[in-house]
């Protein structure tokens, strides 16, 4: 329960406390009264008050939040008059630079996020030195290189993975011969590529291809839903056989929002499962949501300059992403709303993350920063877009909004954004409880003779 639930609590209480500090720092230099600040939720554990400000730590470490001065009407519903100190009664543009500094708090942070994650090293999967297909037709195949070597030794230096292959034969200066040791059987076969072909050889080269075997699958995605779990071997789609992963994709890449019959091997069982590919939004096909099993990793490290480009050009892919991803749940709302998460499918795709690293880890904390951001930036009451419609409109209008209407306009969004909050809440538990009833399935098909590795 630990596992599952503290990375959630850690994505959810960084983001939002983030996103909260925004608030408050650009509150505090547009002369707002902040009355209070809070970390935390709840009762307070410790508290002091500074400056007229109440900094509290509370109980439920999920984020916080900031009390302004005037941040709502009086009871008598007349709106506030204590000038710029207030946050209803500040000049339209402050309330425009308060209302953007938690989003773009949450864009600032993403960005430190992605380039820490180039410092500490982003992983790829790796795997075994040893080649897979290689066509007789092939510069490799006439420089002596055949399908099942396994690469031992580069320009004299041991090497144990792909990548350190690659690596090292990227290390050798490119107007130079490249000497391999392969292994072959029993056999140990040295092999020179010459400077002119090494490069054309190489670039061809790939290494044995992964079984059809299931190493992970993505929370929510079809696959889940359809009671894929991790060690299934994929045997077929629609009844034409699959032997290697690579086949995968080219299989259920033209399946998009068409149901797929995939039979599984599990264990000494065999059954069907029906899936529905989702569409990628790229035009790159439907996906169903797995991985292959990572037989090993490789973990790239950048230099501070080089981690600001990458961190800088990762996080405007995130918001590419984001942003595509909201304009396919308003272009097609009943395909795309089931994938909507709340805090149960952040605890489980943050424990998720967490499983496979570090790195996995940081990039899907930088993914739910830059979600708050634009969920936060939608012209709707109660969030930081609908005060920036208001203040906006003040500008244009030449006069703020009554109390009454500020009222009426914050109930249109209570309305709104506590329906799609409840929405939300029965899917996270609906989303699991359809994984159980499609795991439930699969142990009353019949038995087979498992298939060979």
């Amino acid at each position: 329960m630990l596992k599952l639930v503290l990375p959630g609590v850690v994505v959810l209480g960084i983001v939002i406390f983030v996103h909260e500090l925004g608030h408050f720092v650009m509150a505090k230099l547009r002369g707002v009264r902040v009355t209070r600040f809070s970390a935390g939720f709840g009762p307070p554990l410790w508290s002091v008050q500074r400056g007229g400000t109440e900094y509290r730590l509370a109980w439920f470490p999920l984020g916080g939040y900031v009390q302004m001065a005037g941040d709502g009407p009086a009871e008598d519903g007349s709106m506030p008059a204590g000038g710029r100190e207030e946050f209803l009664s500040h000049p339209w543009f402050g309330r425009v630079l308060i209302a953007l500094a938690g989003p773009l708090a949450n864009l600032v942070m993403a960005f430190l996020v992605m380039v820490v994650v180039a410092l500490v090293g982003v992983s790829y999967p790796d795997f075994t030195a040893e080649l897979g297909a290689v066509a007789d037709t092939t510069r490799a195949h006439r420089a002596g290189l055949r399908a099942g070597d396994r690469v031992v030794e580069v320009a004299g230096s041991p090497v144990g993975s792909w990548w350190s292959f690659l690596l090292a034969g990227e290390a050798v200066p490119k107007d130079s011969a490249l000497a391999l040791v392969v292994e072959r059987g029993t056999e140990r076969i040295a092999l020179t590529l010459a400077a002119q072909e090494r490069e054309a050889v190489l670039r061809g080269l790939r290494p044995l291809p992964n079984p059809p075997i299931v190493g992970m699958v993505v929370t929510g995605m079809p696959a889940y839903k359809a009671g894929l779990k991790e060690g299934d071997r994929i045997l077929a789609v629609n009844g034409a056989p699959v032997s290697v992963w690579e086949d995968l994709p080219v299989a259920l890449g033209g399946q998009t929002d068409r149901a797929v019959a995939l039979r599984v091997q599990r264990g000494t069982r065999t059954f069907d499962i029906s899936v529905t590919p989702m569409s990628s939004g790229d035009g790159r096909g439907g996906r169903i949501g797995i991985e292959a099993p990572r037989r090993g990793v490789y973990v790239e490290r950048f230099g501070v300059l080089q981690a600001l480009q990458l961190g800088l050009r990762a996080t405007v892919a995130l918001v590419g992403n984001v942003y595509q991803g909201m304009w396919l749940m308003v272009s097609r709302p009943l395909y795309y709303s089931e994938y909507m998460g709340g805090p149960l499918y952040i605890a489980q795709a943050a424990a998720e993350q967490a499983r496979r690293g570090v790195d996995s880890f940081l990039q899907f904390l930088a993914l739910i920063n830059i979600a708050i951001m634009a969920f936060n930036l939608l012209p709707l009451p109660i969030l930081d877009g609908g005060h920036i419609l208001l203040a906006v409109a003040q500008a244009v209008r030449g006069r703020a909004i009554s109390g009454r209407g500020y009222v009426r306009f914050q109930k249109v969004g209570l309305v709104v954004i506590g329906v799609l909050f409840l929405w939300i809440l029965a899917n996270d538990p609906m989303r699991i409880v359809r994984r159980q009833q499609a795991l439930h399935k699969a142990p009353q098909e019949r038995t087979v003779a498992p298939s060979p590795p």
